[in-house]
């Protein structure tokens, strides 16, 4: 095959009537359709079977390859329906519907097409189109702005129709979906010729196209621009200054394309466009208003959604730290940005109080599993409580026991007294259960157990399950205690009773309690208060 010289390509085709019309590109691209508006890219094939948008031929490294557009009726390259982009070789047959094509000549050495932009070079220059408008204009402008007043009520009509629709949408995938279906209500007179999309973010993620039969149709290229500059922008094949470096429009077969920023207060959230592929039609300065309105109104409704999630977010998030933590503390976490905001870091003391119901499993095993669970949710609905009352954190609830904590996340200096004083109301409310909604029930029964040590305290957990909880060998040893702790009482460890030895009532002798890896350990049985609760600094005489 003799090359050309340049950079085109050639190829004869057979058109359904049996004529013969050859075809000569002057470029590395090329759209092959039905009805394509003229154009030095464009390829017009008058077939029926062929459809409009329905393949791209490349001149790449000297071979031209061909590529179906998702046409209805495939592309066959030499009695093979093609599913990816193939080469083409000189004796290659191409039909498209009823149509064949022959390679005629194509440049031995011709250069591939760059893409954009080129790796690791810089973007040729982008020069914005001649009709722009600003981001945040005002809705009143965007509404009369040189409009007639049939034009005023069509923009009125449209961006009412547009907030009914949008009003109780709970995802950005419904919403794209009902912007980009009112875009092509308010634009039916330019008829079935018509795309739309909808790119969200700085990446420009498409979250939505219309047809969704046809690829879609966005240039990356206005797409950066609208976003950067915050600009609705009106593009128009061939218009004096207007140049899209990534050929997208052109090889799509838009000849007149609208681009609008989702701008609100400040913000950008995403480029909206909408574009033409009629070469009879194209769209106007009044167009660019309209789906700029539409697209203020649409960012709006996002701005919105998203501090509807934020708000759902944080009252989650505050019914979480409320089930944890004093109501004080559980207001000032949520606040922060990030409830994980707090600092995981190692305390010198925190006071670890832990209950268990004694013979748990002999008790559950001889009754009903509603019987259970109902008994276990009285227990806990009435000593939760009495723990955030007392400043306490509940760290977790572990089957039929709960681990609290005192002293953090916020300092205490009065933690232990405050973990007794919680112990024995506790043991309380448990007998109370016991005479009333547990009467004549075998009734739960929980031993009780408090230490004070150094812990490790923060939010622990996988991003969307963090909870707030404390680790060390204080949580261990607390745990020892409990297990050796009656029914009905509560035990102390001697560093408890260190600081409350003035006012803490406690049996004597101490407990020795064996334990598997500590060995012996001493515990107190508490009795109560000496003379009543003390008030004061915990150590103070």
């Amino acid at each position: 095959m003799a090359p050309t010289g340049r950079k085109g390509f050639s190829f004869l085709a057979t058109l359904p009537s049996g004529s013969k019309t050859p075809f000569r590109a002057v470029s590395g691209v090329v759209l092959v359709g039905r009805r394509l508006p003229p154009g030095p890219d464009h390829w017009s094939l008058e077939d029926e079977m062929v459809s409009a948008r329905h393949a791209r031929l490349t001149l790449d490294d000297g071979g031209v390859w061909i590529e179906d557009l998702q046409s209805a009726n495939g592309t066959w390259v030499d009695g093979k329906r093609i599913q990816t982009r193939t080469l083409l070789d000189p004796a290659s047959i191409v039909r498209l519907g009823r149509t064949t094509l022959r390679l005629a000549a194509v440049p031995s050495a011709a250069p591939a097409p760059p893409p954009f932009p080129p790796k690791g070079k810089t973007p040729l220059p982008f020069q914005p189109p001649a009709e722009a408008l600003a981001g945040d204009e005002s809705v009143p402008n965007l509404v009369l702005g040189g409009a007639t007043a049939e034009a005023v009520r069509e923009r009125l009509t449209a961006v009412f129709d547009l907030t009914a629709a949008l009003s109780g949408i709970d995802s950005v995938e419904t919403l794209a979906s009902h912007l980009l279906e009112h875009l092509h209500r308010a634009f039916a007179s330019f008829g079935p010729n018509t795309h739309s999309g909808l790119l969200m973010g700085p990446e420009l993620i498409l979250k939505a196209y219309r047809p969704e039969t046809d690829p879609p149709t966005c240039s990356l290229t206005l797409g950066r621009h609208v976003f950067s500059e915050k600009k609705a922008c009106l593009w128009r094949l061939g218009a004096a200054g207007e140049v899209d470096p990534s050929m997208s429009l052109m090889a799509s077969g838009t000849t007149s394309a609208l681009y609008a920023p989702l701008a609100w207060a400040g913000e950008v959230y995403g480029v909206v466009y909408f574009d033409l592929t009629s070469g009879t039609k194209t769209f106007g300065r009044d167009d660019l208003r309209l789906v700029q309105l539409m697209a203020a109104q649409t960012a709006m409704f996002i701005k919105n959604l998203q501090l509807g999630q934020v708000l759902q977010r944080e009252a989650a998030i505050k019914t979480r730290l409320l089930a944890q933590f004093p109501p004080s503390i559980a207001e000032r976490l949520a606040r922060l940005p990030d409830h994980a905001a707090v600092p995981s870091e190692r305390l010198d003391r925190v006071t670890v109080l832990i209950s268990d119901v004694r013979g748990f499993t002999k008790l559950a095993a001889a009754m009903e599993p509603e019987a259970v669970v109902r008994m276990l949710n009285d227990m806990f609905h009435e000593l939760t409580p009495i723990i955030l009352k007392h400043n306490g954190t509940v760290d977790k609830y572990i089957g039929d026991a709960i681990l609290a904590v005192f002293g953090c996340p916020e300092p205490d200096e009065q933690q232990a007294e405050r973990a007794v004083q919680a112990a024995l109301e506790m043991q309380e409310a448990v007998r109370r259960l016991e005479t009333k909604r547990w009467k004549g029930r075998a009734p739960f029964r929980i031993g009780v157990a408090v230490h004070t040590g150094p812990a490790i305290h923060g939010f622990i957990g996988a991003p969307e399950r963090m909870e707030y909880t404390v680790v060390g060998n204080t949580i261990n040893l607390t745990s020892r205690y409990c297990d050796a702790a009656a029914p009905g009482t509560i035990l102390v460890s001697p560093e408890i009773y260190q600081r409350l030895h003035y006012c803490l009532d406690v049996e004597h002798p101490p407990l020795e309690v064996e334990t598997k890896h500590e060995g012996p350990i001493k515990a107190y049985v508490v009795r109560g208060w000496k003379g009543g609760r003390p008030a004061g600094k915990e150590g103070a005489p």
